[in-house]
């Protein structure tokens, strides 16, 4: 039995941040494989990015489940804050597919009364909005805040962690927030010392999905097939 994290993008050095991240999770007890979508994207950043990368990302699920017998997968983590191809893929499998973001989400509403989200460029925050409405939970969120900062540049510029901390501190200043959501599976490797600059709440969506993911997993729960995520018939494309 076997999770399977999928990073939408093409970024190899992503995917290996992300593995040695959550390598070091407590407490799991199922196998973890980390995909790179390789022809995506190096990095999605917008409606076109996250398009062409739904493509790719359905690709390898259904490669997956063709293939289950051998590859043993119990649940899929879609590894990017928009929730890539996140509905497409739901209609694939019936096992779990959690994706980051709504993952993120969820937990902070638990753990606070209002959150806010930093994500990389302006062009996101839209969607991270309609995904807020999407989930309902725009009403639990101070705000989606953008720390202009391209996501290849959050592990290349040294300066980047100290622009992100700055911006979100301004962020929470004015908007009363009360937890941090890193709105970027690039900023994965800043929670705990931003949770510690913070002296706050600060959550990553890969974890999180990941933990969601195994309890699904061990409450034997399943994707619904009745209604919007029926599995559809077999198709083939030319």
């Amino acid at each position: 039995m076997a999770i399977i994290v999928i990073n939408p993008n093409s970024s190899t050095s992503m995917t290996r941040q992300l593995e040695q991240e959550c390598q070091q999770l407590d407490g799991l007890h199922h196998e973890i494989y980390f995909e790179t979508c390789n022809g995506s994207p190096s990095s999605i950043e917008g409606h076109s990015d996250g398009a062409i990368a739904t493509f790719y990302l359905l690709e390898k699920i259904r490669a997956y489940e063709n293939n289950l017998e051998s590859s043993h997968a119990s649940a899929y983590v879609i590894a990017c804050f928009d929730d890539t191809g996140l509905e497409a893929a739901r209609e694939l499998t019936n096992r779990p597919v959690i994706g980051i973001g709504e993952a993120a989400m969820h937990a902070a509403s638990l753990l606070s009364h209002r959150f806010c989200i930093m994500t990389t460029l302006q062009r996101s925050v839209p969607i991270l909005q309609r995904n807020l409405d999407q989930y309902g939970l725009t009403n639990r969120c101070a705000g989606v805040f953008a720390s202009n900062i391209p996501v290849l540049q959050l592990d290349s510029n040294p300066d980047s962690y100290d622009r992100v901390l700055a911006a979100a501190r301004t962020t929470l200043q004015h908007s009363h927030g009360e937890a941090l959501i890193l709105g970027c599976a690039g900023m994965s490797q800043w929670v705990r010392a931003m949770e510690q600059d913070l002296g706050m709440p600060v959550l990553d969506g890969v974890r999180i999905a990941i933990k969601f993911a195994e309890s699904l997993i061990d409450l034997k729960l399943m994707t619904s097939k009745v209604g919007s995520y029926r599995y559809p018939e077999l198709k083939t494309y030319d």
